[in-house]
């Protein structure tokens, strides 16, 4: 019983015969109860009229041993128990076995005209019912009631009807439970096995196609995982060709630069002024590829969920040691950059490293939409609200609205003022670190003409990550 399907069948068949055991003793304790009350009513039926002519015998003074004789004669019955019992409760004159009248309550019977009936249980196993005729006027107070009793066959009447009953009921129950186990069996095996195939195609390092969602509910949880799982397996591979194909178009035109001043240098075609301006291009493509090997290693320490040490930090003096930084780098090509900032400190517990980037990448981004000369770029910081947010503004051209929602994605270069020569690597890179601190970027054109790009991120850092004291 090791596959799903026999399970099944065992749970089914557990439950019928779970089922199948509390029906019959539900269906016993009914039956027991209607035998117990159609055999009172026969022997009321049958002896009533005796019991209360002998009850009226009694009540006129007639002995009680000269009437329970007289009774016995009438009835001809050896297996009844025929009792007067006094008003203390003893047996004053017994007829047949005696039975211990302490079992015997007749104010919790039945009492109909002038007889009371019920049922009592002697030991297990035997139960008596019973019809009785209460004396309370005789003149002889000793004597209380007239008491005539008849093992009661109901429990083995009822059990006659059970066992004649159950194997119907079992028959419905198989006929019905049978179907519903192969049915649920089938609606569980299936996408099961086409999960399991799915599996295998995923395993030997191909793309099975999206399953079907259907099934039990915690089957269509376990397919939805699995698609959702694919899904980002094919993004990831998808992420993986074009990071080689853009990496490749990244070397290509570097590699070439260098390789042909290097060859001219070499030859002794670049002489003097030339060799100069050679020396300068190879410097600066090897500039390029450093940086470009740089932000390739982010991205993969990123994508490898590298470890952030975070520590409460002060955004305003993030912000003016950002402006301090690229002071002589913008004013090299007449640009300013200034640091836009309020004059209170604003917390944010965060990876240091990591908002030295992020402000770096985008003052990058800034000069290089900004116009050069006398464009400028402005590092702002602002919280109070839910979120910390860091931006940088510049008085450029803007962003295109069709590249507003793809600026952040890897290579992507759908804006020429702010690509330039770059990687496309920056802004993915900002994107990366803002999701890892729990925060979002965001990317917005403003009305007097240029462009905010920051991100916002929670004062209390990533969630679950412990803060080092600084």
């Amino acid at each position: 019983m090791g596959t799903l399907r026999g399970r099944i069948v065992v749970a089914f068949v557990a439950l019928g015969l779970a089922t199948l055991l509390g029906l019959g003793g539900g269906l016993f304790l009914v039956l027991r109860d209607l035998h117990a009350e159609a055999a009172t009513a026969r022997l009321a039926d049958t002896l009533g009229p005796l019991v209360v002519a002998a009850r009226q015998r009694l009540l006129a003074g007639t002995p009680p041993r000269e009437v329970l004789q007289a009774f016995r004669d009438e009835i001809g019955q050896t297996d009844l128990r025929v009792l007067l019992i006094g008003a203390d409760g003893q047996v004053i004159v017994p007829f047949g076995d005696s039975l211990p009248t302490d079992l015997l309550d007749l104010e919790t019977g039945d009492r109909r005209g002038e007889l009371t009936r019920g049922t009592f249980t002697v030991a297990p196993g035997e139960r008596y019912v019973y019809i009785a005729a209460t004396l309370r006027t005789a003149p002889a107070a000793r004597v209380r009631a007239l008491v005539v009793a008849l093992p009661d066959q109901s429990a083995r009447l009822a059990l006659q009807d059970l066992l004649r009953a159950l194997p119907i009921v079992a028959l419905v129950l198989v006929g019905v439970g049978a179907p519903l186990a192969w049915l649920l069996a089938r609606s569980v095996r299936g996408p099961l096995r086409r999960l399991d195939e799915a599996s295998g195609t995923l395993a030997r390092g191909e793309l099975p196609a999206p399953l079907p969602v259907e099934g039990p509910r915690e089957v269509q949880e376990v397919t939805a995982a699995f698609n959702a799982m694919t899904a980002e397996v094919a993004r990831s591979r998808r992420a993986q060709a074009d990071l080689v194909a853009n990496v490749r178009h990244d070397l290509r035109t570097p590699l070439t630069v260098i390789g042909g001043f290097a060859a001219a240098l070499a030859d002794g075609t670049a002489t003097g002024d030339d060799a100069r301006r050679a020396a300068g291009a190879i410097a600066e493509e090897t500039a390029r590829l450093e940086r470009l090997v740089e932000e390739l290693g982010a991205l993969a320490d990123l994508d490898a969920r590298a470890e952030l040490r975070v520590e409460q930090l002060d955004a305003v003096a993030l912000a003016r040691e950002a402006a301090a930084r690229f002071e002589a780098t913008a004013a090299a090509s007449g640009q300013v950059v200034e640091a836009r900032v309020p004059e209170t400190p604003i917390p944010l517990a965060a990876d240091r490293g990591a908002l030295e980037r992020i402000l770096g990448n985008l003052v990058e981004n800034a000069l290089a939409a900004a116009p050069a000369p006398d464009g400028h770029a402005w590092i702002e910081a602002a919280g109070g609200g839910a979120d910390v947010v860091l931006s940088v503004a510049d008085d450029g051209p803007g962003i295109p609205p069709a590249a507003l929602p793809r600026v952040f994605e890897r290579f992507y270069r759908g804006d020429p003022a702010r690509s330039g020569r770059g990687s496309g690597l920056g802004l993915a890179i900002v994107a990366e670190l803002a999701h890892a601190h729990g925060g979002r970027p965001f990317a917005e054109n403003l009305p007097g003409g240029g462009a905010r790009v920051g991100v916002r991120l929670p004062p209390g850092g990533p969630a679950g990550a412990a803060t080092t004291a600084r």
